[in-house]
C-alpha cells in the first residue's frame, strides 16, 4: 500500500529498509536522544549487540508479512515524495488503555513518528506524514487518536499541538535523564482543530 501527498510517501516496509534501520540504530542515531533516551543509557556493548540481532530478526519478520491491499495498516515507512524517494523514517500506531498504558489487546489508538535522517529535519516532512497517517486512520473509522511523548521532547510536543492534539494526561517526574526528571505526556486529537489545520495545509 502507498499513500502520498505533495511532500511525503507512506508505504509498506520492504527488505532494503533494513540496512537503513540498522544504520539509524548504530551510526546516525541522534534521534534516540528524543525517542526514549533512558532505554539506551547504561547498556553494555554485548547487550547492545544482542538487541541489534533481535532487531534485525524482527525486521525480517516484518518484511515476510503478506498484507492484503485492504488490510488496515498499523504503520508506514516515510519517503520524500520526489524523484529520489529517499527513505527518512516511519510512523506507527499502538494500543493504550484507559490509563494511557500500552497494551497488546484492543484499546485506544496512539500514534508516533520518527525521522532519523538528519537531512530531512525541519522541512515539514514529519508534519506532512502525521497528517497523512491521521487522515488514513480516520478514513478507516478510527474515532479516537492519541499520541504520547515526554516533556523533554519539545519537537514532538510542538508538532502534536500544532496539528490539533491537546494534552489529556501528565504523569510528573516519571523519567530521569542526566540527573533531571521529566514528565510522561499523553495528547488526544481534537478532530475539529486537526481539520482546520489540515485544510490550511492543502
Amino acid at each position: 500500500m502507498e499513500l502520498k501527498n505533495n511532500l511525503v510517501i507512506l508505504r509498506d516496509f520492504i527488505k532494503s529498509d533494513i540496512e537503513n534501520r540498522v544504520y539509524w540504530e548504530t551510526v546516525e542515531n541522534e534521534w534516540q536522544l528524543w525517542d526514549a533516551p533512558w532505554e539506551y543509557e547504561g547498556k553494555e556493548k554485548d547487550e547492545l549487540i544482542r538487541d541489534l540481532e533481535e532487531y534485525k530478526t524482527k525486521m525480517l519478520l516484518l518484511v515476510a508479512e503478506q498484507k492484503d491491499e485492504n488490510d488496515l495498516r498499523t504503520g508506514f515507512q516515510i519517503c520524500i515524495n520526489d524523484d529520489t524517494k529517499t527513505y527518512i523514517g516511519w510512523c506507527n500506531s499502538y494500543n493504550i488503555n484507559e490509563n494511557f498504558e500500552i497494551i497488546q489487546t484492543k484499546g485506544h489508538c496512539a500514534i508516533g513518528i520518527n525521522i532519523p535522517a538528519m537531512i530531512a529535519r525541519g522541512k515539514g516532512f514529519a508534519t506532512s506524514a502525521m497528517v497523512l497517517f491521521i487522515h488514513y486512520l480516520i478514513k478507516n473509522e478510527v474515532s479516537e487518536i492519541y499520541t504520547q511523548t515526554w516533556s523533554g521532547n519539545k519537537q514532538m510536543v510542538g508538532l502534536a499541538t500544532k496539528i490539533g492534539f491537546e494534552e489529556c494526561m501528565r504523569k510528573s517526574n516519571i523519567y530521569e535523564l542526566h540527573g533531571k526528571l521529566y514528565d510522561d505526556l499523553t495528547f488526544r486529537l481534537n478532530i475539529r482543530k486537526f481539520d482546520e489545520f489540515s485544510d490550511t495545509e492543502q
